[in-house]
């Protein structure tokens, strides 16, 4: 008889596997529940909320920028951004076009990135070409610079912004008669955006 229990017992064993894990599972759980009494429940995640931003800045508009920029926040203190620049120029004698990227980094002292209020460096290439007579010339610009400002993101959907930056290029001087001359100028850009928060 005990023979055929054992038999029918492996059988089982054989045939029905997931009965066998399904026991495993609920020994499993109730030993978990029984370590876990008496601990402290871990704190939740805390939502951070919209990490991407899309916003449009029409002052920025003066200086030749497009004023558009996209910002991703990593964490809750940082964010980097990313501005695109362009300009084009035209007379009877020549033509001109200008293009850049700024690159920054927003460090949040109060607030959740991209919300709050932050300050930080930023960095900036910029590419001319200027053709006159028929004859064209090109040169390569950089600019550092830092930004201080405000942000407010709006039920994860809507962003406002308020804020400074003030960048210093140098950037070769395409108009100079002679070669390897440069145009240094300190160029301010007061912020009041308004966009979108994904």
């Amino acid at each position: 008889m005990p023979r055929a229990a054992l038999l029918l017992l492996l059988s089982l064993c054989v045939l029905f596997p997931g009965s066998a894990l399904a026991e495993d599972d609920v020994i499993t759980r109730v030993q978990d529940w029984f370590s876990k009494l008496g601990k402290p429940k871990p704190p939740p995640e805390e939502e951070l909320g919209a990490r991407n931003t899309f916003t449009i800045n029409p002052l920025a508009l003066k200086n030749s920028q497009l004023g558009v920029e996209y910002e991703r926040a990593f964490g809750k203190p940082l964010s980097l951004y990313v501005a695109p620049e362009f300009a084009y120029g035209r007379t009877p004698e020549a033509w001109t076009l200008g293009l850049a990227g700024t690159l920054g980094i927003r460090l949040f002292v109060l607030g959740n990135a991209p919300s709050g209020i932050y300050f930080g460096p930023e960095f900036s290439v910029v590419y001319q070409l200027r053709s006159q007579n028929h004859v064209r010339r090109r040169g390569l610009g950089l600019g550092l610079g830092g930004t201080v400002g405000w942000t407010l993101v709006l039920f994860n959907r809507f962003t406002l912004a308020a804020g400074f930056s003030a960048q210093y290029r140098s950037t070769p001087d395409l108009e100079a008669e002679g070669e390897g001359a440069l145009r240094v100028q300190v160029i301010p850009t007061p912020r009041l955006a308004f966009g979108v928060a994904f």
